[in-house]
């Protein structure tokens, strides 16, 4: 049978539905709360746990908080209510039991109350993204809709806290939440965000009265789901205006690439569909009705069906943990190495490791990162945070063998995490205080605008991943030498990021350097000076228009081949304000300049 089962929430007079198949469901609802019982301990006691769980993640979590957990777990009835399908077996206890490859039709329910699910909401975002190609301006505002779950609810009036995906908010210029099964939509406002798992916190002031919040686990139960344990995610896809609720099963967790971020990091795939509209809606657990992940991805324009990603409870944890504490930077932490595999015997021989010895080797350390003067090419990492790292680089971690990053984003931006390594032949313990990993060409960029500057009718910003997918997201059609550096491009002190000519506003001052010639071409240096990133390159253009010489002169170029432009300095201010006027640019650098550029 096909796993998952899609429940509307349009009523259905029970009048319409035979009274053998309502009394049916009833018997089997019954069952099945005897069996959520049996699992779940007293209904009480869930309740007393969900609040104190809202507690401890985001401190006081106001309103009275209870009663959530109880009725959550009601969705185990509801989301079977209906007759029994074919593969369906009747149990010797009386009711319908759930076989093991559970539900495949979809159901219109008839008694389903969806005011226990006001904690679902809907939200509707108007968002607004920056134009890479031409900085200076903005692309048309976009409507768009999602999902969130009410996590918070202040003790006193109808605000509180909402938890969804960050891509749902993501370039967000208003953003306004809907109860399920209610006309009024009140503005929210975005409070945390953390673009790199796809999680974001949205604040309401008004709306949420006598909503209770979905229960969160108590922190000591925080885990990672098994495999085959069933869940529901909850949502309002494209597709209709009522709430609606998939079942599914986890079928993988394990590290992936975030699509929103383009970061690896922990996720869970279930499979339930997950369509336009679900993305930030809670995935609840059937067995406790608490939170175990929020729906972030799903395969768009793929021949795989039915199969989402959710971002699970530790990794969500991390981030709530993270926004109670207001001194811990939100990212997340790496030690900026490249490892090479030890999976060679004679490879792993030859660095002298021990026949019990596991573990990768460090290839390269990135300028400015966690690692740099702490570990060096060569050295051997066997342990990091006390966790033994296999030789294909994975550990058991939570439960579950996973890829290294996970340990270290368990952690916290300047927490510092004992390793233990080979060098030489020797072993070492070290700790490694950790940082954000700082990319040559920066990726998953939101709610930002992008840096530039005009000079002389030549536009230069920094390569980006946002400005690459101009040509396409699949970067097919990019130009190579800039999509090398992309994928392999390493910093150091010289080199942190990669300030590329971008477009050639033709003018008399700029004659003979064409965008077919120069156009495209990365900056080496100016005036003779290495530029290492996009502020050392304004300054140096500032020290040039200021500095009494009579020319700026810009060393482009890609790979090893070098060009030269030359731009006459007595012409600048004055071709400037032409080109600003004949093409129509407002403002001929970013904000992120003003003080460099002031008065020029």
């Amino acid at each position: 049978m096909v796993q998952g089962m899609m429940v509307s929430l349009r009523l259905l007079r029970a009048a319409n539905v035979p009274a053998a198949a309502a009394a049916g469901r009833a018997t089997h609802r019954q069952g099945l709360r005897r069996v959520v019982a049996r699992a779940s301990g007293t209904a009480a006691a869930p309740r007393r746990r969900a609040t104190a769980a809202v507690t401890r993640w985001l401190g006081s979590s106001g309103g009275d908080g209870i009663g959530a957990a109880a009725r959550t777990r009601r969705l185990s009835a509801a989301a079977v209510d209906a007759p029994a399908v074919e593969e369906d077996k009747e149990g010797e206890n009386g009711h319908d039991e759930v076989g093991e490859d559970g539900y495949g039709a979809q159901t219109i329910v008839d008694d389903f109350d969806s005011f226990e699910y006001k904690a679902v909401v809907k939200l509707l975002v108007t968002s607004l993204e920056p134009d890479w190609v031409n900085p200076w301006q903005t692309k048309t505002a976009q409507r768009s809709t999602g999902s969130g779950a009410v996590i918070r609810r202040d003790a006193e009036g109808g605000g509180g806290l909402i938890l969804t995906a960050a891509h749902v908010v993501a370039n967000s210029t208003f953003i306004q939440v809907q109860l399920a099964s209610s006309p009024d939509k009140v503005a929210a406002r975005v409070v945390s965000v953390l673009h790199e798992v796809d999680l974001a916190l949205v604040a309401v002031d008004e709306g949420l009265e006598g909503v209770e919040p979905v229960p969160l686990p108590p922190a000591a139960d925080v885990r990672l789901p098994k495999l085959r344990e069933k869940v529901y995610v909850l949502g309002f896809p494209v597709g209709g205006n009522d709430l609606s609720i998939t079942e599914g099963v986890v079928s993988r967790v394990e590290v992936q690439s975030y699509s929103h971020s383009h970061a690896r990091a922990l996720a869970v795939t279930v499979d339930a569909a997950i369509n336009s509209g679900n993305s930030g809606g809670p995935v609840l657990s059937q067995t406790t009705g608490e939170l175990v992940g929020v729906a972030f991805q799903g395969y768009a324009g793929s021949s795989v069906e039915n199969q989402g990603h959710m971002v699970p409870a530790p990794v969500i944890a991390r981030f709530l943990a993270g926004v109670e504490d207001l001194g811990r930077p939100p990212q997340l932490p790496s030690l900026g190495v490249h490892l090479q595999l030890l999976n060679s015997p004679s490879l792993r021989k030859y660095l002298s490791m021990k026949d019990t010895d596991t573990g990768v080797m460090v290839t390269h350390v990135e300028h400015g990162s966690s690692a740099e003067g702490v570990l060096a090419p060569g050295d051997v990492v066997l342990e990091v945070d006390g966790v033994k790292l296999a030789n294909d680089g994975s550990a058991i971690f939570l439960g579950q063998r996973l890829a290294m990053v996970a340990i270290l984003q368990a952690r916290f931006i300047g927490d510092v995490v004992p390793l233990r390594l080979l060098r030489g032949g020797k072993e070492m313990k070290l700790d490694v205080t950790l940082k954000a990993l700082r990319s040559l060409v920066p990726r998953g960029q939101y709610d930002v605008r992008p840096p530039f500057v005009i000079v002389g009718g030549l536009l230069f910003q920094p390569l980006s991943l946002e400005y690459l997918q101009s040509w396409g997201g699949e970067l097919k059609d990019a130009p190579t030498h800039l999509v090398e550096l992309y994928y392999d491009g390493v910093s150091g002190p010289d080199k942190r990021e990669v300030v590329v000519l971008s477009q050639v506003l033709s003018d008399e001052v700029n004659v003979g350097f064409t965008f077919d010639s120069v156009g495209l071409d990365y900056v080496r240096g100016v005036n003779g000076s290495p530029v290492a990133d996009m502020t050392a390159f304004v300054a140096a253009l500032r020290a040039g228009v200021t500095g009494g010489e009579e020319f700026i002169r810009l060393e482009v170029g890609r790979s090893n081949v070098p060009q030269t432009v030359v731009l006459e300095v007595a012409k600048l201010k004055a071709a400037d304000a032409t080109i600003a006027d004949r093409y129509q640019i407002p403002v001929r650098r970013s904000s992120h300049f003003e003080d460099i550029l002031e008065g020029l």
